[in-house]
């Protein structure tokens, strides 16, 4: 039985750019368009169909043939290099994660260069400097106006904890915050940035915040499984792809999951098209038309007629192929030895697929009832606007009289940079990210940009995000170089009063995910950032072939299901270990996860996705992925047996743990005690906290304990 008591901790009160010439990081080669408009026969159109992955490489991408120790070789994309792990991608779409040292010497200096190489293609350091001024000047404005100031410097340790936190989903280590608050450079605080956002964590932890804007679930419909569109999400992010061009992969994407897993996205709602195209606008442009899709909105100007209109972009396109599942019913009855289980699992599977017809057969419902339309009547596609001089706009432009093109030219007026709201929406979701309140709340609804708490604010980051060509890691390092950022937090104000002004950050409750992954790291080490869990081999086990579904077809697909090991643990199977000379591509996916109390060792973006409602992720608010943004922030009493009793307690007590073992090898005065805060805190404790630990540990209490209290404390749930 643990005693709180024995350690009475403190508990911290909840208190323009110009584009540089080179290629933009992750910006992808433009496939071949289907019709080319005759204004653009000088250049190739920016939006079109989205070709398979394998063809799809970065104009300014550095391609290698890569050799381990024992004379391996495989040609990839470099995406990544950080503190002895290198990430790269194989053109075929794989990402595959190791420690540098299992390189021939030549390509270890090759990956050093790569990485400096991929830092010079980003914004310069006069660049960010700038833009993240204009932020604190525009910021600095609007509260003098209204005779307020900017919070005090946030402290060092305050700095650290919550840039690792927002930048790569986790708190660091023992050793992490040591080597940052022992640095007395001058541009520290500059330099931990880019260390953070180059490195194969901040993959991870956009991963997780990604999942949850796009609703990413290992399964949909019947039971689909969406593994390809996981990893295919992952792999993007790994090779910094822009923004617009994974929305235009998504939009336009051909095909089943089994062939593209862009076109996750879309088939999500291939069982409710209508929905799809409402859940798009939210989460592409901010702009809230659900009401619509029924009536005409009675808090906002959209009339079902924009709804509709906006959807017929979408109506020559079919997510559902009925006809593969009439041909698996014949070949049940046809050959009574296949089971029918999985035969209708591989049915479902192929058919979900993206197909655009020749014809648009969207009409208004049969039960409309406003004049400006007839029920039952074709709709024409048109695009909405905002104000009234958008439709004047080059964008705005669009060629809608083949229904097969309908979504390509829709896609081309959503990401274009003239698109009214796409910078926006994108650039006031990330400031949340980084602040816990947008400029403009709420995020799902920026249809009137008057109502942001600073209209300027809200204009300069949708500038920085349009220089930055849809870059997010480009446009999160111009914020988290911002003075603002780097303020001490604010309490959670009282909208009611008044719109808040960031006189600094919120003080945030840390997501599920960098709760979950913090214990992850303080239990193994920063070996956590290196294992990757993929399973799109699972999938793509039951893709059918071209042509008449057959007996024989079926046996053959069954046959391959068999040999992808379907139902193993995640663990088993062909996850080597990163870091050993196992392997270089060759079924190599990260490092092997260890399993600790009944609990997978891995960060959440490499769980199931979302984990069972039982995991420590869903107790603590991982959105079920219905929606977007479902995520919650919520306390429970759930949570508080699973941090005082349940598995996690056991986790942080365990003292075969990273955090704990690091304590214990710790030669200095009362040196165990600071590494414990460090790992947790990310700070040294205070003389009382010192005292209290000392007086604890000397009653015969041990290490495990003083863990299990920081573990507990609201310091380490919250980041300040």
């Amino acid at each position: 039985m643990r005693h709180l008591r024995a350690f009475p901790l403190s508990l911290l009160t909840l208190g323009l750019l110009i584009c540089q010439g080179q290629p933009a990081l992750g910006a992808a080669k433009k496939p071949e368009s289907k019709a080319v408009h005759k204004e653009e026969k000088a250049n190739p159109p920016v939006i079109t169909k989205v070709t398979p992955v394998a063809e799809i490489a970065r104009q300014s991408a550095i391609w290698h043939q890569w050799t381990d120790l024992e004379g391996r070789k495989v040609d990839a994309m470099f995406c990544a290099y950080s503190k002895d792990f290198i990430t790269i991608q194989t053109k075929g779409g794989k990402t595959f994660q190791f420690n540098v040292n299992i390189l021939i010497p030549e390509d270890r200096e090759f990956a050093v260069a790569c990485a400096g190489k991929d830092k010079e293609a980003a914004f310069s350091p006069a660049v960010i400097t700038a833009a993240a001024a204009d932020v604190d000047r525009l910021i600095q404005a609007v509260l003098a106006s209204k005779e307020q100031k900017p919070n005090p410097l946030a402290t060092d340790e305050q700095f650290l904890r919550r840039i690792y936190v927002d930048a790569i989903g986790r708190v660091p280590t023992a050793e992490e915050a040591n080597e940052f608050l022992n640095d007395a450079a001058g541009n520290k605080r500059a330099k931990l940035i880019d260390k953070l956002v180059y490195s194969p964590g901040y993959t991870m932890q956009m991963f997780n915040w990604m999942a949850d804007l796009l609703r990413v679930k290992d399964t949909f419909g019947k039971a689909v499984p969406a593994f390809t569109f996981e990893d295919w999400l992952k792999s993007r992010i790994a090779s910094n792809a822009p923004w617009d061009q994974v929305v235009k992969e998504m939009v336009t994407a051909d095909g089943r999951l089994t062939d593209n897993g862009a076109a996750g996205f879309m088939l999500f709602d291939a069982d409710m098209p209508l929905d799809g195209v409402s859940n798009l606008m939210t989460t592409f442009l901010g702009t809230n038309m659900a009401c619509a899709q029924c009536h005409d909105h009675p808090l906002a100007e959209w009339k079902q007629r924009d709804f509709f209109q906006m959807a017929s972009f979408f109506g020559a396109t079919d997510g559902k192929n009925e006809g593969i599942a009439r041909q698996i019913q014949s070949t049940l009855k046809a050959d009574p030895t296949l089971s029918k289980n999985v035969v209708v699992k591989i049915g479902l599977v192929n058919s979900y697929r993206l197909e655009d017809q020749s014809k648009n057969s969207l009409t208004f419902p049969k039960d409309y009832k406003y004049k400006d339309a007839k029920p039952s009547s074709p709709v024409s596609p048109v695009l909405i606007t905002w104000e009234k001089n958008d439709a004047k706009l080059p964008i705005y432009k669009l060629d809608t009289t083949h229904p097969s093109q309908l979504r390509d030219e829709f896609a081309r007026w959503l990401v274009s940079p003239q698109n009214p709201r796409f910078a926006t929406n994108i650039a006031n979701r990330l400031w949340k990210k980084a602040f816990g309140l947008a400029v403009l709340e709420p995020v799902v609804d920026i249809d009137d940009l008057s109502q942001a708490s600073s209209p300027e604010l809200l204009a300069h980051l949708t500038s920085v995000m349009k220089a930055a060509r849809f870059d997010l890691r480009e446009f999160q390092r111009v914020i988290y170089n911002s003075r603002t950022y780097q303020s001490g937090a604010s309490v959670t104000p009282d909208l009611a009063k008044g719109p808040y002004l960031f006189n600094g950050p919120l003080v945030r409750r840390l997501t599920a995910e960098q709760a979950w992954d913090s214990f992850v790291v303080n239990s193994i080490g920063t070996n956590a950032d290196n294992i990757l869990l993929r399973r799109s081999d699972v999938l793509m086990a039951y893709s059918l072939p071209d042509g008449k579904v057959s007996a024989a077809v079926i046996h053959k697909v069954i046959d391959s299901i068999n040999k992808t090991g379907k139902g193993k643990s995640m663990a088993d199977g062909k996850k080597t270990g990163g870091g050993s000379s196992m392997g270089l591509a060759t079924g190599y996916e990260g490092e092997k996860p260890v399993t600790r109390f009944s609990m997978i060792m891995a960060r959440a973006s490499e769980l199931p996705q979302p984990a069972s409602e039982s995991h420590f992720l869903r107790l603590f608010g991982q959105g079920d992925r219905l929606l977007t943004d479902s995520a919650t922030n919520d306390g429970s009493v759930p949570q508080v047996l699973q941090m005082m009793n349940g598995s996690i307690g056991k986790l942080v007590s365990d003292p075969t743990g990273v955090a704990i073992g690091t304590a214990l090898k710790s030669k200095a005065t009362d040196g165990p005690i600071h590494s414990l805060y460090l790992s947790y805190l990310s700070r040294h404790p205070t003389p009382v906290e010192l005292a209290a630990a000392q007086k604890g540990l000397a009653n015969g209490l041990h290490l495990a304990d003083l863990a299990w209290v920081l573990a507990n404390t609201r310091e380490f749930l919250f980041i300040q």
